[in-house]
């Protein structure tokens, strides 16, 4: 009984929600149409749907329903990426993108700890894949792996090829290595080999070799090599004393000067890191993947998914240049000459999440104190971000009935969801409520419209015989403030009833 009243406390009814959503998004096009903005707007809505049915899924108790969810929740943060790209300013479709988000997920989940507890998960899990993706893409195109490799191949080599001496010491120095390295792969390839295999047994029994093994006396003579080595006359006292072997000597600077021997050694050696390498990795993983990995993998799914198709379009763009001069051609993805597309579509996604997560942070700490219902935060959120957008599209340029019609659309936004959250608390959430409340958004709808309409009769016939046409923006704060007075009084008059 308490898990019912506990989804009916932060639950809006179906009907209402998705009436309030849909308003949402029509306010959204018609700012993004208004400002010429309308196809970035339109992939930001498109974000808003795919995050809000990504939360839906999220709830369920099926890993492949969490992973679909995890998808969804990351495509619509692409989407929103994407609107980000081609909004002109950018952050004027990504604001627009966030409100409608804020209002659809308030449609589709309830607001309880118990419902985002599993989209927190999910965003843990993929934003960690997306940064370390983001981080693994800007250090393979800042070439630091390659340079990192040729810096300590260059010194490796160097110092160790410098001449026939520094050779016969660095095969000594790579076989100690290698055999104490052994001790350390051998039982890593046992415990992945199956039980017949043994290779401690095999292997390791008949070495019996270790560094701790090695006596003190050839320490001493290793290090006094290595001062030799180091030294002006060494490398030049050996070579005479090779020339003085006559024939054994040509022997021993032929075998030891071609690199073969050392070649093999620095194979088997990094044969020995790679395996090392991959035990590191395979413990970091399963300590990411935790208890439950089949449910880690399904909240990590959509970072996952992220990061492999910015390593596509990386490869693509890699084979087909016009793709990546195509992308740095666009604003702002000039970032793509200096960072590459993989971090910045990376880096771009991880944003985007980051942002939802603020927005949700934003509805808790300065949205809740200033509702009824917390159950209506994300509608207040989003209606404010609406009207904000509006006022924004009024400085870019839209026409001031565009305006006036979106500032009202959004204070229906808030009005409606109110509603729906409030008959949520009273009846619960799938109650038939759509005749009542297609009569409220019928209601809110035409104070609104009114509201409109006397802001568009002062613009029209009023305000030129009192301010000059060119004053317009003068218009709209009175149209405004005639807007928020009538839809003030809608909402007080509905409180009362």
């Amino acid at each position: 009984m308490v898990g019912v009243n506990e989804e009916v406390n932060h639950s809006s009814t179906r009907f209402g929600g998705a009436l309030a959503s849909v308003i949402a998004a029509c306010t959204a096009l018609l700012l993004g149409w208004g400002t010429g903005n309308l196809g970035s707007v339109a992939a930001g809505v498109v974000g808003a749907v795919s995050i809000a049915l990504g939360a839906m899924g999220m709830q369920s108790a099926a890993n492949e329903r969490r992973a679909a969810g995890s998808l969804g929740i990351v495509g619509g943060a692409i989407a929103l990426t994407v609107s980000l790209g081609l909004g002109t300013p950018p952050l004027f479709s990504l604001l627009l993108g966030l409100g409608v988000t804020a209002v659809a997920l308030n449609a589709t989940v309830s607001l309880s700890s118990g419902v985002s507890f599993p989209v927190y998960l999910m965003l843990r899990r993929s934003l960690a894949v997306l940064v370390v993706g983001t981080l693994l893409a800007a250090s393979i195109h800042a070439t630091v792996f390659r340079t990192l490799g040729r810096v300590g191949s260059a010194i490796l080599v160097g110092s160790a090829m410098s001449s026939t001496l520094a050779m016969l010491v660095t095969l000594q120095i790579g076989c100690l290595v290698a055999v104490e390295l052994l001790y350390w792969v051998v039982p890593i390839l046992d415990d992945w080999r199956p039980a017949t295999a043994d290779l401690r047994h095999r292997i390791l029994e008949p070495f019996g070799f270790r560094l701790e093994t090695v006596p003190t006396p050839y320490w001493m003579f290793l290090a006094l090599q290595v001062v030799v080595v180091f030294s002006g006359w060494g490398p030049r006292w050996f070579e005479s004393l090779l020339t003085a072997l006559s024939v054994l000597g040509d022997v021993v600077r032929f075998t030891i000067g071609s690199g073969i021997l050392q070649s093999v050694v620095g194979v088997v050696i990094l044969f020995e890191l790679v395996v090392l390498a991959a035990r590191g990795a395979q413990h970091v993983i399963i300590a990411w993947m935790g208890d439950e990995p089949p449910q880690t993998l399904a909240f990590a799914t959509g970072g996952i998914a992220a990061v492999a198709l910015a390593g596509v379009v990386a490869v693509v763009s890699m084979l087909v240049p016009a793709v990546g001069s195509r992308f740095a051609a666009a604003e702002p993805w000039q970032l793509v000459e200096q960072l590459g597309p993989a971090t910045v579509i990376t880096g771009s996604v991880t944003g985007v999440l980051l942002s939802l997560v603020m927005v949700q942070v934003m509805a808790v700490l300065t949205v809740r104190p200033w509702v009824a219902l917390d159950s209506a935060s994300g509608f207040a959120f989003g209606g404010a971000t609406l009207f904000l957008g509006a006022l924004v599209a009024a400085g870019l340029g839209a026409s001031p009935v565009v305006v006036f019609c979106a500032v009202g659309a959004a204070l229906v936004v808030r009005d409606v969801g109110d509603h729906a959250a409030e008959v949520g608390l009273q009846i619960g959430r799938t109650a038939e409520t759509r005749r009542g409340e297609i009569a409220h958004a019928t209601g809110g709808l035409l104070v609104a419209g009114l509201g409109v309409g006397l802001a568009v009769g002062t613009l029209s016939f009023v305000g030129p015989v009192s301010l000059p046409t060119s004053s317009w923006r003068g218009y709209l704060a009175l149209a405004l403030l005639l807007v928020a007075v009538v839809s003030f009084t809608l909402l007080l008059a509905t409180d009362t009833e």
